[in-house]
Order: structure tokens, then C-alpha cells, then sequence
């Protein structure tokens, strides 16, 4: 097992550490939304590109989130798929309810008139 200095020296990568926000979906609300609003309420203007794999939180927060995408549509495959390409990476290392922002996780939308990404 690796000391915490050793593992800092791996994770060199610096990262903002804000409160798990509270997800909920309104009626008529689709399952992908559950990751549009988890990422409005981290900050994402919803214009530019998001890259879950620089959003690390902890295992509760992540099912959480699985859990309202299950509601809507009640197939553990399709929602553990959504999950794992675009929804955020688990951390055992972060503290309960926080999410870690690696730098990045935001990409600057592209020159108008050029496609933009979407999460």
C-alpha cells in the first residue's frame, strides 16, 4: 500500500473541490438531463465541452445520480452505459458529498459557426 506522500506525487494534477450538488428532474424531464443539470450545477455554461473524466467524486454521490436515471428508464445496462461515458469518475479518496474539478474539465467551446460539443 502507498503512503499519502506518494500518492500526492502521482496526482500532481490540481483540482477544485466544490459541494455535491442536489439533482432532481421536473416532470417530463428525460433521463440524460440528470448529467446536464449535475454539470450546470457545477458550473458548466452549457455551451462548452465537458469531460467527465476530470469530474471525480465518491461512490454515494455517483448512485445518486445512477439512481434518478434509473427512474426514468428502468434498464440497469442502458443507464450503467450512460454512466460510464459520460458521467463522473469515482474517487475512494474524496471526502463524502464533494466533487473534485481536475483542471480541464472544461474545454472552451469552439469559433462560432464551427459545431459545438455537448456534453
Amino acid at each position: 500500500m502507498q503512503d499519502d506522500d506518494s500518492l500526492k506525487n502521482k496526482q500532481s494534477t490540481n483540482f477544485t473541490i466544490v459541494d455535491a450538488p442536489d439533482i432532481s428532474l421536473a416532470e417530463g424531464e428525460n433521463a440524460g438531463e440528470v448529467l446536464l443539470h449535475f454539470f450546470r450545477a457545477l458550473g458548466w455554461n452549457g455551451d462548452d465541452y465537458v469531460d467527465p473524466s476530470k469530474i471525480r467524486t465518491t461512490h454515494d454521490v455517483y448512485y445518486r445520480l445512477y439512481d434518478l436515471m434509473y427512474e426514468k428508464v428502468p434498464n440497469a445496462i442502458s443507464v450503467g452505459f450512460h454512466m460510464v461515458n459520460r458521467g463522473p469518475g469515482v474517487d475512494d479518496h474524496i471526502p463524502q458529498d464533494k466533487v473534485h474539478l481536475l483542471d480541464g474539465w472544461i474545454i472552451p467551446a469552439l469559433a462560432e459557426g464551427v459545431m459545438k460539443h455537448v456534453a
